[in-house]
């Protein structure tokens, strides 16, 4: 494969990988804003925290076999029916256990609910090892395509079900029945779009090719959501369900962007980090522009997302969800300082370096989750003021490994940030006068709500032409395509 070609490839991954975020983004908003004004925090909460322990155990379910089959270099016919195989043991193994276990765990948390979501969650693991396999095979293909329409259509199944069983009096069930419905519509759609795909039958012969990987792997991925999910259930158990929800609510511009505009990169720069690692030595340099581009996206998104906590709680959730607006500030200000770790876990693992990878993410989300229990102590406000810290020690413990490659020194990698310094800044202006502006807020929202969105979204752009940030390549040649497609329009 040619650069040029290669690149092509990569854009339109990613146009692909966005489009297929956006669409659902859609979706899930007027999913989010309507349940969230027919359910309570308590409800929420409830269903936070039966998700974020099924999560821990999707953890184990997965056994890095996604990830193995993107990265392998020979991958062949035997490898991917180990894959399968592994990944269908663990998963209906795991889908008993959590079965048999839901009861107790309702107990535990002195909520049948708690177990009650916990039972339908367990059937998702029984379908997932009949779509995981596809949907990895693909991803390693680049076939966003087909990944865009399976994943739009589950996305559509789910706010859908989920707002008409709310709407019903289906409570916090609502949400879970709606995961299962689907995770039935992904597994469907991988039989029908992806057949070329599908796994020729059952085997074990290339289980030790695969153990090495998928424990170090499963490793970092127990420990990234033992500390992701830490938050929730430790809020849940120490500070009730209510204060589980809020904190839900508060993470909500968080699990936006990282859910629509990280995962988006990250689906297309893992594979892409491993083709380029393969083929050319050069991961380094388009980690280093990765980061360059998220971080011109992220940052002044949730320095924005700082200052409007509270018209867009208020506008999105609801007057009940104003206890969420001091934990949304936190978070996002904790989030400024992930961006600079999101993509790292991906870059090391698609070089090799996935035993370092794994250590990494053990050492933080451990600080993570005894910095959740000592703060849970205090008040939710505090677990989320924690979690500034927690990126903190994930950036020094990261950057102190990648600076091993040349392209990727500290100061290259704070000289190429500093035009996404500037351009955070400039996005910040008149949110910022709008802000502390007294009772401008309180008396007008909406519009100066809207104000403030333009004006960011002004001086974003502005701030862009003035450092010529590298992103600015990027919007050019996307206008200039559109400009192209609606003069085809015209045309016709």
């Amino acid at each position: 494969m040619s650069m040029s070609r290669n690149k092509l490839s990569v854009r339109k991954s990613l146009f692909f990988s966005f489009a297929q975020k956006y669409t659902t983004f859609v979706f899930n908003l007027a999913s989010v804003v309507i349940v969230s004004r027919l359910l309570t925090p308590k409800e929420i909460g409830i269903f936070s925290v039966a998700v974020g322990l099924a999560a821990l155990a999707n953890t184990l379910r997965t056994f890095g076999i996604s990830d193995y089959l993107v990265q392998e270099k020979d991958l062949d016919q035997y490898m991917i029916r180990t894959s399968f195989t592994i990944n269908l043991i663990f998963a209906w193994g795991l889908a008993l256990i959590l079965f048999a276990a839901s009861w107790q765990v309702g107990l535990f948390f002195g909520d049948a609910g708690v177990g009650r979501v916990l039972r339908v969650q367990s059937g998702s693991f029984v379908l997932v090892p009949f779509g995981i396999t596809a949907m990895a095979l693909l991803k390693r293909n680049l076939a966003f395509t087909t990944l865009y329409k399976i994943n739009t259509l589950s996305s559509l199944t789910s706010s859908g079900a989920t707002i008409g069983l709310a709407y019903a009096g289906f409570s916090y069930m609502s949400m879970a029945w709606a995961s299962l419905a689907s995770m039935l519509v992904m597994v469907l759609s991988c039989v029908a779009w992806a057949r070329e795909y599908r796994v020729g039958g059952l085997g074990l012969s290339g289980w030790r090719r695969i153990l090495p990987f998928a424990t170090k792997m499963t490793a970092s991925d127990i420990a990234a959501q033992l500390g992701e999910q830490s938050a929730n259930v430790v809020i849940g158990k120490m500070l009730g369900f209510a204060d589980a929800g809020f904190y839900s609510r508060g993470y909500g511009p968080v699990n936006l962007f990282r859910d629509k505009v990280v995962a988006a990169i990250g689906m297309v720069a893992f594979p892409v980090f491993a083709i380029e690692h393969r083929e050319r030595g050069a991961a380094p340099q388009l980690f280093l522009r990765a980061l360059v581009y998220l971080t011109g996206i992220s940052w002044p998104f949730f320095s924005f997302a700082t200052l409007m906590a509270f018209p867009m709680t208020r506008i999105l959730f609801g007057d009940q969800w104003d206890a969420a607006v001091p934990l949304m500030r936190w978070l996002c200000g904790a989030a400024i300082v992930g961006s600079l770790v999101y993509q790292c876990n991906n870059f090391l693992v698609a070089v090799g370096r996935v035993g370092a990878a794994s250590a990494i993410e053990i050492q933080y989300q451990v600080v993570r989750l005894g910095l959740a229990v000592v703060a849970a102590l205090y008040s939710v406000e505090a677990v989320a003021a924690s979690q500034v810290l927690v990126y903190a020690v994930a950036a020094i413990l990261y950057y102190r490994k990648i600076r091993d490659f040349e392209a990727l020194s500290l100061a290259r990698c704070a000289r190429a940030l500093l035009p996404s310094m500037v351009i955070t800044i400039t996005t910040c202006v008149v949110p910022a006068l709008i802000l502390f502006w007294p009772g401008l807020l309180a008396r007008h929202l909406l519009s100066t709500f809207a104000v403030a969105a333009l004006g960011g979204g002004a001086g974003w752009l502005l701030g862009m032409i003035a450092v010529n940030h590298p992103l600015l390549e990027e919007i050019r040649r996307v206008a200039s395509r559109l400009q192209g497609w609606l003069g085809g329009l015209q045309r016709l």
